[in-house]
């Protein structure tokens, strides 16, 4: 934002220079980023936020500084009745209709007429070549002028080319067509608001005026508007016509809804002082629900005790007033009265922060030390390490993935119902990951394309889903991994990450469907029979999708359900001074049994003996039947304090092979 320094002294008074003007201004949160000094002027360069759109006009930066320095600050104060004479009520000349009051709360209008339009005296043609806009006229430089004074768009239509000379505020019809004052062609859509006449789109409401109603020379008649439109409406507007102007950039951060009107009288005057004419007695205003000032409490003890410095109440007083807050201090609360051109002020700590800056942050006084107080690592915070540690050591690298995917990618992981930006603000990756294998798998392409074959990655985020009745997303952390090595290295990983964080919940895979997932491989894994996630190589779908070339194994966990079962101690056994004695069963068992199946069958023989069982592989094949398969497993046995003899244990496999054969009618294979 370029500031001039002979436009601020119409309204404040400064008696000091210029780099210091510029250190003041950096002081109060205004950051001063250059100071041009030309022959006649000096121009700060200001940077300024989002929420204080009151300060893109050099009555708001004067107010700053008014109450920053304690000068007198004196706005304009118009009364267009005085510079010209009164025609007739401005109802005999025009009407204003406003469809769509949702994007457009305010709309006002004022008529002018027999103005004669012609070139701008010097001092305007100074100033706003100063904030880097060229003359047009003495009418359309005025709407300049006073945006750059007030931070209020306004926009002067050709009365005689507005059929019917009436406004209609409302949404544009497909198809429609408008030629904007720097000649481009828009094509309009129901979601732009635009403003028309009777018949025609003549402005595109908060970004640009419309080609066809544009005052020029021949102009006798001008209708003035000065209004209030949505942000996020012209937002999306600007963006999709790619048109930028100085009254969108405003428009997007928000008008002084009072300031509307007030704008309208200045523009109405400096007309009436530079082109001449008459104006229309009264204001057309469509207001929507006129402004409500609401008020906003402040402890003074609690100012002090949030900046760290003693601000005496009064102080604070007095700088809120400057402020035109209006405070109103009683019982050790001092209320203030929000402006409109404040909409930035919704709680205390908003006020604190308008105290501090006017004091200055270089008052409040930094410590030699800090003091920091340190607590013990949190459990989750631990589980979390620990996770990290299991799956680094097991070849996997750790990866942060954008949180937005787009649609289609949710839908190969069987989400249709997602969370999105709208589409018009957001073409692709408009959508939160309900997994995060969609941006794993993308990794795993940006990987393949740089020619790396072989990955492992793991990351553990949050995932978003759709909720039933609220209006937030539901958040769930997961862990995902993917890899280009075999699925049972992967599940072997799994198997540690779960033994290292919850060695007392055993983790069983069941065949099962998963989304997104191969159906041949696909599993379940379950803690305790509670679905915590799957596991398998990825869909060919979802393969295609990606481009990628080899197979990627593929899981998925609900990291809340590792965090509840997390932290439990393992129990500690001393090492045994006994050998253990191992025994391999391949057992002959029909295609249809289960391992989870078999391991349950085989958990249930009562063996006191038995230490160990674990599954070593399945072999299908000559001699095995078709419909049948072998399964191999490693029973291990031991006797605390004394050596077990062969005998001992070929009992205890006599007693696993009958109740194998009992429940699966398995056979032992030879």
């Amino acid at each position: 934002m370029k500031v001039s320094l002979n436009w601020l002294t119409d309204y404040v008074d400064i008696s000091m220079s210029a780099d210091e003007l510029g250190e003041l201004f950096t002081r109060i949160g205004l950051g001063c980023e250059g100071i041009d000094r030309t022959p006649t002027d000096i121009i700060f360069d200001l940077e300024v936020t989002s929420n204080r759109p009151d300060l893109l006009g050099h009555i708001g930066v004067a107010r700053e500084i008014a109450a920053a320095t304690g000068a007198a600050f004196n706005p304009p104060t118009p009364d267009p009745a005085k510079a010209g004479k009164t025609a007739a009520k401005v109802e005999d000349f025009t009407s204003v209709e406003v469809l769509d009051p949702d994007s457009c709360p305010r709309y006002t209008a004022r008529v002018v007429r027999n103005v004669k339009v012609g070139p701008s005296p010097s001092w305007m043609l100074e100033r706003l070549e100063a904030m880097g806009l060229r003359s047009i006229n003495n009418v359309v430089d005025v709407t300049n002028y006073v945006l750059f004074e007030y931070s209020q768009p306004l926009h002067c239509f050709d009365y005689d080319k507005l059929t019917a000379n009436r406004i209609v505020v409302r949404r544009a019809k497909d198809g429609e067509i408008l030629t904007s004052i720097d000649e481009t062609k828009c094509h309009l859509d129901d979601s732009m608001l635009i403003i028309a006449d009777a018949e025609k789109p003549v402005a595109i409401a908060g970004v640009m005026g419309g080609l066809n109603t544009e005052v020029g020379l021949e102009t006798t008649d001008v209708l003035i508007e000065s209004a209030q439109f949505d942000p996020l409406s012209v937002r999306r507007t600007s963006r999709k016509l790619m048109l930028m102007s100085e009254s969108n950039y405003r428009f997007e951060r928000g008008v002084d809804p009072v300031g509307v009107n007030t704008a309208s009288m200045r523009a109405c005057e400096l007309i009436l002082q530079l082109a001449g004419g008459e104006l229309a007695e009264g204001v057309v205003d469509v207001w929507a629900e006129p402004y409500a000032p609401h008020t906003v409490t402040l402890r003074p003890k609690r100012t002090n005790l949030l900046l760290g410095i003693d601000v005496p109440s009064k102080k604070q007083v007095e700088i809120l007033d400057n402020l035109a807050l209006r405070p109103d201090s009683s019982g050790g609360i001092i209320t203030c009265t929000i402006p409109s051109h404040r909409a930035d002020l919704t709680r205390e700590a908003d006020l604190i922060e308008e105290v501090a800056r006017v004091v200055g942050y270089d008052r409040i006084p930094v410590a030699d030390k800090v003091l920091h107080k340190v607590l013990p690592e949190a459990p989750n915070e631990r589980i979390r390490r620990q996770a990290a540690q299991v799956l680094a050591a097991g070849g996997f690298d750790e990866a942060i993935t954008p949180t937005f995917i787009d649609a289609s990618e949710a839908a190969l992981f069987g989400v249709n119902q997602t969370v999105r930006v709208d589409p018009l603000t957001r073409k692709t990756n408009n959508t939160l990951r309900p997994t995060l294998l969609a941006s794993l798998l993308r990794a795993c392409k940006t990987n393949q394309d740089a020619g790396n074959t072989e990955v492992s990655l793991f990351e553990l985020a949050n995932v978003f889903s759709r909720p039933s009745g609220g209006q937030l997303p539901t958040e769930t952390a997961e862990l995902a991994l993917v890899t280009t090595r075999r699925l049972r290295d992967l599940r072997g990983t799994v198997e540690a990450l779960v033994g290292t964080i919850a060695p007392q919940t055993p983790l069983a895979a069941r065949k099962n469907k998963v989304a997104g997932m191969d159906e041949t491989t696909a599993a379940q894994l379950l803690m305790d029979g509670q679905d915590i996630g799957g596991i398998g190589l990825i869909s060919p779908e979802a393969q295609d999708y990606y481009a990628l070339q080899q197979n990627i194994a593929a899981a998925t966990i609900r990291f809340d359900a590792l965090l509840d079962r997390g932290g439990a101690r393992r129990t500690y056994r001393p090492i045994p001074k006994t050998p253990p004695v191992r025994r391999d069963l391949s057992l002959i068992v029909d295609e249809e049994v289960t391992w989870e199946q078999l391991s349950g069958a085989l958990e249930a023989v009562e063996q006191p003996l038995r230490v160990g069982l674990e599954y070593v592989t399945t072999y299908r094949g000559d001699p095995i039947p078709p419909d049948r398969k072998s399964v191999t497993v490693t029973l291990t046995y031991r006797r605390e304090g004394e050596t077990l003899r062969g005998e001992q244990v070929d009992e205890q496999i006599q007693q696993v092979l009958a109740a194998m054969k009992s429940a699966f009618g398995a056979e032992l294979r030879q």
